[in-house]
């Protein structure tokens, strides 16, 4: 698995510096001294060195076409050079790029010696590759996993870190089974009820999980009001409305097929249009919750939301069903 950030450093990542000059060159000897090296790599600035390699200065690539040609390199170069030393970690490196807004910046050893040079090119893909770790990880996290747990070598340490959520699944069925229960005779009377539970459960889970991941994107934004939050989350429950009365009328509409008649079509519809509205309600507001309460949302937020929806989605379902059918 890839490294981290914090954990690489910056000698790991560096390349060679390949457009140092000396102080005591001329700038015409300097450009004869750099025509020859031929390098192919891309020239952003020129750093001035010692005899031993120390760093003295950067030379910007206007100054030393313009310049005297007979002038010293000392005396054009500039002295004030921000660097890096080479055991600082990339995410220092990364925002000393950023933040100081340069295409390159030098590294050193602990004697002030040029040891190489890191750009805006690692800066751009260790950041994609950063986002790309970050995404994998929330989508095991979503599943009640960590990312890590894909290395772990014993299959008892792995099985202590998963099995917790699978059991909090295997309760959210059995009560689940156990409301089916007390709504038997509804179900033993209309056995198209049945039929569509997969179906209204599959709806309530697919919403409340879209709705989870849209307040992900909230939470991991800076620095956002509360009144933002619940805007989006208004926002977001508008929508849900939307797609619960399409689908609740889509799949009312198709069971008429079944020859159950309206009343048990509109109960199926009904009760689909307020499960998934609630199951959005629950998807959007138990992230922002376990957030309140300074808990990671995304190790619980999938198993939980799922469970929660599961239950008051069978409950409104089997209760419409008793309450307009018997």
């Amino acid at each position: 698995m890839r490294k981290k950030p914090s954990k690489v450093l910056v000698k790991d990542r560096m390349h060679q510096a390949l457009v140092v000059v000396q102080e005591d060159h001329t700038i015409k000897e300097a450009v004869n001294i750099l025509r020859k090296r031929q390098s192919d790599g891309k020239i952003i600035y020129f750093y001035v060195t010692d005899a031993d390699q120390k760093l003295q200065g950067i030379v910007s690539a206007r100054t030393l076409l313009l310049a005297d040609p007979q002038a010293l390199i000392r005396d054009i170069m500039e002295k004030s050079v921000f660097c890096l030393q080479e055991d600082q970690n990339l995410e220092q490196a990364m925002e000393a790029l950023s933040h100081r807004r340069l295409l390159a910046l030098p590294v050193v050893d602990s004697e002030n010696v040029l040891k190489g040079v890191v750009d805006v090119q690692m800066y751009l893909q260790e950041n994609i590759d950063i986002f790309k770790e970050q995404r994998n990880q929330d989508v095991f996290q979503l599943l009640g996993m960590t990312f890590e747990e894909g290395v772990y070598k014993s299959p008892w340490k792995s099985y202590s870190k998963r099995m917790p959520w699978i059991l909090c699944n295997m309760a959210g069925g059995i009560a689940c089974a156990v409301v089916s229960r007390m709504f038997q005779l509804v179900l033993g009377k209309v056995l198209i009820l049945a039929m569509f539970i997969p179906l209204v459960l599959s709806l309530s889970e697919s919403i409340s999980m879209q709705s989870m991941t849209q307040s992900f994107h909230i939470l991991r934004k800076q620095n956002i009001s509360w009144h933002k939050i619940f805007g989006r989350m208004f926002s977001e429950i508008r929508t849900a409305i939307l797609m619960s009365l399409t689908s609740g009328i889509l799949v009312g509409l198709l069971s008429l097929f079944w020859g159950s008649g309206v009343v048990v079509s509109s109960t199926i519809a009904a009760g689909i249009i307020i499960s998934v509205i609630l199951s959005a309600v629950i998807g959007s507001s138990v992230p922002l919750l376990l957030h309140l309460n300074r808990l990671d949302p995304k190790v619980a937020s999938g198993p939980v939301v799922l469970t929660i929806s599961d239950v008051i989605t069978t409950t409104i379902y089997l209760f419409l069903a008793t309450l307009w059918l018997l």
